[in-house]
């Protein structure tokens, strides 16, 4: 795979697409599903890459991650029983797997406003978008959200009580809902013609960036900037699978991940919208 910088190679073999969370400034923790179907990561310290380790079980999806604290992170996966799975990282240790049962077509989405708080996306049998969340004591029970999708959701949080989910439509155009103290909104369509599911990061209140491929493989952007959505920007690189992002509490660059055509987990950094 011959990327543009700044692209570069954090090797590995994956099977799907990776996640990516990050718990402080200098910090980013990147998972992918490997070729044993067992869960891999690899950690960056703000210095270097940490050598991929595996964290085990069995998995049938790429993974989605997500921190809502410091020292914390929460990883969700689809099982073999098409259920949804999640292990956490407590600051010590990885927790055992627990399942969240319902039904998944897809890889799950996650997103957290904070540590008591944590929202978990799939498409579900009937392709449509399904929701179920931890108010920091319970999980609560599976909600669908309606949508017709063809790709795994992506979901991030850039306030306390806010959430925006993307998913692709059987059109190949994303598609964004939004919720906050009123309520979940309807449908709008971002456009596009996206190959793959979309991932998405915010850099701040108001702010978020939403990342797919495009016909042409690579990158493509689009972002908010508090009132507006911008166009379908290009950024590059070459991938085979949905993109993995994120941005580092109080950064306003985006840490860009994807499987790419040698089956390697590539990263880039780049200017968020």
């Amino acid at each position: 795979a011959k990327f543009s910088t700044p692209w570069s190679s954090l090797g590995g073999v994956s099977a799907g697409a990776p996640a990516a969370a990050s718990w402080a400034s200098g910090r980013l923790d990147i998972f992918i599903r490997g070729q044993d179907n067992a869960l891999w990561h690899r950690p960056w310290n703000g210095a270097i890459w940490q050598p991929w380790e595996s964290l085990g079980g069995v998995i049938s999806s790429a993974p989605a991650a997500v921190s809502g604290s410091a020292s914390h992170i929460d990883m969700f996966a689809r099982g073999q029983d098409n259920a949804v799975w999640h292990k956490a990282w407590n600051g010590t240790n990885w927790t055992v797997w627990q399942s969240l049962g319902g039904v998944s077509s897809s890889g799950p989405s996650a997103a957290s406003w904070g540590a008591t708080r944590l929202d978990v996306f799939i498409r579900g049998q009937d392709n449509g978008l399904w929701h179920r969340f931890w108010d920091g004591t319970t999980w609560h029970a599976w909600e669908g959200l309606g949508g017709v999708l063809s790709s795994d959701p992506a979901s991030v949080s850039w306030a306390s009580g806010r959430l925006d989910v993307f998913v692709r439509g059987k059109d190949n155009a994303i598609y964004h809902r939004s919720w906050d103290s009123t309520g979940w909104h309807g449908w709008e369509s971002l456009g596009g013609y996206l190959t793959s599911g979309p991932a998405a990061a915010s850099d701040g209140a108001g702010k978020v960036n939403v990342y797919a491929l495009g016909g042409d493989s690579s990158v493509w952007q689009k972002a908010w900037n508090g009132s507006t959505w911008g166009p379908w920007a290009f950024v590059g690189g070459r991938g085979t699978s949905s993109p993995g992002s994120v941005c580092e509490p109080t950064g306003t660059a985006v840490d860009l991940f994807v499987r790419g055509t040698d089956g390697a987990t590539w990263h880039a950094i780049v200017p968020a919208g």
